[in-house]
């Protein structure tokens, strides 16, 4: 659990083969981690929220930094079961910079075990060095590794290895945690949370319940009268929720959020042309640092993945679908895979299933219904992740009557549903 850094000049190719070599390991490690991984995931988004908590960029993830940390993971479980484990030599030389790509100006390693990613995160947080690791602001790049010990005696922990580094190249393109500039007046949003603009163009946001009543609410801004859709939702992936809004003049915009409450002035994703179109932010492609628009066209039903390179403005779109005119769409991990899937409504009031191939595609299969009937009579229809504080899924709709309810989704079905909101809910325009 113990580590330090310094910053070293890389070997030439040659040297790092050589060295691997040396020390009895292969130039590659037998598994490979994505950022698409939950553990990775978890703990990348954890070092992101720690970072924004004190105003600092995100760390994207780099896949060849990755690699370089899983092998070293993998080394070091190997050591953890034969007995050979011993925190002298926990640490590469170099702390990993031998191996990582060339082009750096900062490059460190991390290590820990724990339970739980979030208590590997804790424990660096909670260690001088590590900390100041994990809050440097030369950092621009991440690699994660981990194993799960098998050892008696360790009790199935995790054993992970950070490996971050910064690049000039990437510095130059991250956006900057968001600071300066025009904020709300108050407010911020959480995950789980709902976001409604009411009547007169008021924004607020409705803080998870967990299931109970959805009775209190946060004054956000007002001046969103012409706003036609919101989504709750990390643009930037800085480990803070920020609002994407559609607006009837065709732009999207995000507003971010920031740590310490509160959110900049509306930053232009989409300059025009958004009008004829539903959209929804989702996780959509495995391995991508940020999560994506999907958008309908509702005049001609052909459906659109637009990817987010940087956090900041959407690049070139790629069609997935067509005949989508007719159907109410949703984004959820429905099956619990770790890829994102479409839920579609249908005017006969199913719900049918098209699971994603993590690949920006659909898998190519039947479609099975998992609403059967009924659903023709929501008037709004949301994917919520950890509305419950659980983590997972859920769907949130909202009735003629203008109550709104919460399905949970677990077990790759849709559980049974809860009003979290009793009337009146049918006047205001929900995200989330």
């Amino acid at each position: 659990m113990l580590t330090m850094g310094k910053v070293l000049k890389p070997f030439t190719a040659l040297a790092v083969t050589l060295l691997l070599l040396f020390v009895g390991l292969s130039p590659a490690a037998a598994i490979t981690r994505t950022s698409s991984d939950p553990v990775v995931k978890e703990i990348l988004g954890l070092v992101n929220k720690y970072r924004a908590d004190n105003g600092l960029s995100r760390v994207v993830w780099n896949q060849s930094i990755g690699n370089v940390a899983q092998e070293w993971a993998e080394v070091q479980n190997t050591r953890i079961n034969k007995g050979t484990y011993s925190l002298e030599t926990i640490h590469r030389e170099g702390y990993g910079t031998k191996q990582i790509p060339a082009g750096y100006d900062y490059g460190t390693e991390i290590i820990a075990y724990n339970k739980t990613p979030k208590a590997i995160v804790d424990w660096w947080m909670s260690s001088p060095v590590h900390r100041s690791i994990v809050l440097s602001p030369k950092a621009t790049d991440i690699g994660i590794g981990y194993m799960q010990t098998t050892k008696a005696g360790w009790y199935g922990q995790y054993f992970a290895v950070a490996n971050v580094a910064g690049y000039p190249t990437t510095r130059s393109t991250l956006p900057p945690h968001p600071s300066g500039g025009q904020s709300s007046a108050a407010g911020d949003v959480h995950e789980g949370d709902m976001a409604a603009v009411d009547a007169w163009g008021n924004l607020y946001v409705y803080p998870s319940a967990q299931g109970g009543d959805l009775w209190r609410r946060d004054y956000i801004s007002a001046g969103w009268q012409g706003a036609s859709e919101v989504d709750v939702a990390d643009w930037n992936s800085d480990g803070v929720q920020d609002i994407v809004a559609k607006w009837s003049s065709g732009r999207l915009t995000v507003n971010f959020g920031r740590a310490a409450g509160g959110f900049d002035a509306a930053f232009v994703i989409g300059g025009s042309g958004w009008a004829g179109y539903d959209i929804l932010v989702a996780d959509w492609k495995q391995g991508d640092n940020y999560p994506a628009l999907i958008a309908k066209n509702t005049a001609n039903g052909r459906l659109y993945y637009y990817p987010n390179p940087s956090g900041t403005k959407h690049g070139a779109r790629k069609q997935i679908g067509t005949g989508w005119g007719s159907l109410e769409i949703l984004a959820l991990d429905f099956d619990a895979d770790s890829r994102t899937d479409i839920v579609a409504k249908t005017s006969s009031g199913q719900l049918k299933l098209y699971r994603g191939n993590g690949s920006s595609g659909f898998i190519s299969e039947a479609r099975r219904v998992v609403g059967r009937s009924g659903w023709q009579v929501m008037h709004h229809f949301s994917a919520i992740h950890d509305h419950l504080g659980d983590g997972r899924p859920g769907i949130l709709a909202r009735d003629r009557y203008g109550n709104l309810h919460h399905y949970p989704v677990a077990g790759n079905r849709i559980g049974s549903r809860v009003t979290v909101g009793y009337g009146g809910w049918d006047t205001l325009l929900l995200g989330s």
